[in-house]
Formats: C-alpha cells, structure tokens, sequence
C-alpha cells in the first residue's frame, strides 16, 4: 500500500493494540518520516489525543520530533481538561435525570469517557452529550433540562416539518457540552437491536452513570458511523469510530453483532489496517479493493467523494419536492427562510 493507504497503515499500528511495536519503532525512526500526513489525517479524524496517548503507552514518544511532541502533549493535555469537565456535566446531568425517575442512557462518547473504557480520559475527543431518553419521558426530560439552564440552540425549519432522532440541540452557559435529547438512534434504519427499549432494559451502571451495555455500545458505534455518518455510502474508514471500536473489542467481553451487510463491509474496511478485528470479518474483496485504489489515486478518491456527496444531497432535495408541493407551511416556512436555504446549498455545492 502507498500514498494514502500508508499513512492510515500507519495510524492503525499506533492506535492498535495488536501491532508490533518493533515493527513501528522502526518505521517511525526513519529520520526522513513524514509526520505531517500523521497530524493532518489524525486531525480529520479526530484522533490526534489518541495518537499521542497510544505513542506514550507504547513508550515511542521519544521518536517524535521535538516541536510535534510539544504541540501533541498541549492538545492532548487540553482534551484531558475537557473531557474532565465533560464527565463532570454527564454526572450533573445523570443527577438530575435520576431524581425525576427519567429513564435514560448515556450514548457514544459520553458512555466510553464515563465508563472508564480508555486507559487516558484524553484519548477521546468529544463533541455533544448524547442521551438516549424513554419515549414517554423525552419531551419531560427536554423541559426539565430547559428549567435548569439549558436552552435550545437555532434550529432549521427541518426540525418543524421531518422526523430527527434527537430532539433541538441544548446548551447551557455553566458547562461547555451542548445536549442531545435522543428519541431514537436512527431516522430510516431498522435494527432490533438498537430499539430504544432493548437499550434501555440492558443498560448498565457504571460509576454512576447509565449506559448501554458493551454490545449495544460497539452496535451503536458501527452502525451510527454506516448509516448516520454515512460511511457505507462513501465506503470509507473513521479512525474515531474504529479506535472506539477496538477499544469495546479489548476492553469488554462482546457477543459478536449480527452479521449483516452493513456490519461485514464496516468491519472489512477496518480489517485491512487493524489486525483487532475478529478474524472472520477480515475478508478482501471488490469493496476493499475498491477502496485501496481510491487511496492509492487521491483525485479520483476527492472526486468520487464529491460525486456521492452530490448524488446524496440531490436525492435529500428531489425527496422533498413532493412535500414542497402539497403543504403549504413548509412551502411559506421555505420561502420565508430562502435566504439561508441558498447560502446552505452554495456551500454544499463548493464543497462538492
């Protein structure tokens, strides 16, 4: 593997339990390597934190050049500082959902930080709080966050008129996390699994804190990548998703998901960098070829990127015509809020 391909090679074997460190002792020390497609593609990727707790738990941290060491431990200090007011805030939050009998989970990030799953509370970056809430008791929850100093951020008349998974975005002026209030895990996607109530009935307290148990964990963190992300769509790798998912793998005993297509294709594209994966998904074929070519010629991979990504913002557009059409709220709400509709469309199209 070369170009792209390498680099992610090389970011797997970091962030690894499995790999040699030998093997990339020696490659990292070649004096003409080249960190800075590590810091780039670690940064996309949300996982510079991780890179530089896994280089230290390897002890490799001596064969970072000196200014990339600085700049690696500052950040990496800085998410340690936040995710420790994070996990103070999901306790809060915890807090106060109990005292009202809310019946709740903790999703995502903030399940694993709270949970303890990482050897160092820095390795994962964190951006909302997602809590998953009983269907009878979101809209309560949604209000009692309000009358303890939450608020709704700006929403888009989308909210108004289509089904979201999570209801309006809340933050507050005392912690630094905005909170999602999360009806359900997915819009379209089926999974029995991941019903709101399979979660909730297995859930499990872990310092306090509710949260799924490590198989709903690892399902969520798939599938919330697959389908939410839309990582099967660009038949691409999250090395943020991928880190959490080796993580549940080393860190908890997991019965292994269902497999589906859309869990096979995850954990194949894994499977060609991680050797954490369980041997029976490390399968290569057109998809993973495919997906090797694109790294490998990165004009084509930014092209092709930018076709789906059109395709799919195309089809969100053709799909509401018909509502367009047939209510007229949604017609007057659009032409009311036109303005920001076209600045929103000309930056999905100059990014495409």
């Amino acid at each position: 593997m070369g170009n792209l391909a390498t680099t992610y090679q090389h970011i797997a074997d970091i962030l690894s339990y499995v790999s040699s460190r030998g093997a990339l002792e020696k490659t990292l020390s070649n004096k003409d390597y080249n960190w800075d497609d590590i810091v780039i593609e670690g940064s996309k990727h949300l996982v510079l934190p991780a890179i530089y707790c896994r280089l230290k738990s390897k002890r490799l941290t001596h064969l970072l050049p000196e200014e990339l060491h600085a700049y690696l431990d500052k950040i990496t200090s800085l998410n340690s500082t936040r995710n420790t007011e994070i996990v103070s805030q999901i306790h809060s939050l915890s807090e106060l959902l109990k005292a009202h009998n809310i019946e709740h989970v903790f999703l995502k990030g903030a399940a694993l930080i709270s949970s303890n799953y990482y050897d160092d509370i820095a390795e994962r970056m964190l951006g909302d709080i997602d809590i998953l809430i009983a269907n009878d008791n979101v809209d309560w929850a949604f209000e009692l966050l309000k009358d303890n100093g939450y608020y709704p951020i700006e929403q888009t008349l989308g909210n108004d008129f289509f089904e979201h998974k999570h209801l309006p975005r809340l933050k507050t002026d005392k912690y630094i996390c905005a909170v999602e209030l999360h009806r359900k895990l997915f819009v379209s996607h089926k999974d029995t699994d991941l019903q709101s109530s399979n979660i909730l009935s297995s859930k499990e307290l872990k310092n306090g804190i509710y949260t799924p148990s490590p198989k709903h964990l690892l399902l969520h963190t798939i599938l919330n990548y697959q389908i939410n992300d839309k990582g099967s769509l660009y038949n691409s790798i999250s090395f943020r998703a991928a880190y959490d998912s080796i993580v549940l793998y080393n860190k908890a005993s997991i019965d292994m998901p269902k497999d589906t297509k859309i869990i096979r294709k995850y954990h194949n594209i894994l499977g060609l960098f991680f050797g954490d994966i369980p041997k029976i998904y490390k399968r290569t074929n057109i998809i993973t070829r495919f997906y090797l070519y694109k790294l490998n010629h990165i004009p084509f991979y930014k092209f092709w990127n930018r076709l789906l990504k059109l395709i799919s913002f195309s089809w969100v557009i053709i799909g509401r015509i018909p509502y367009f059409i047939s209510n007229t709220e949604y017609r007057s709400a659009l032409l009311n809020d036109r303005k920001r509709i076209f600045t929103y469309i000309s930056s999905v199209l100059k990014r495409t």
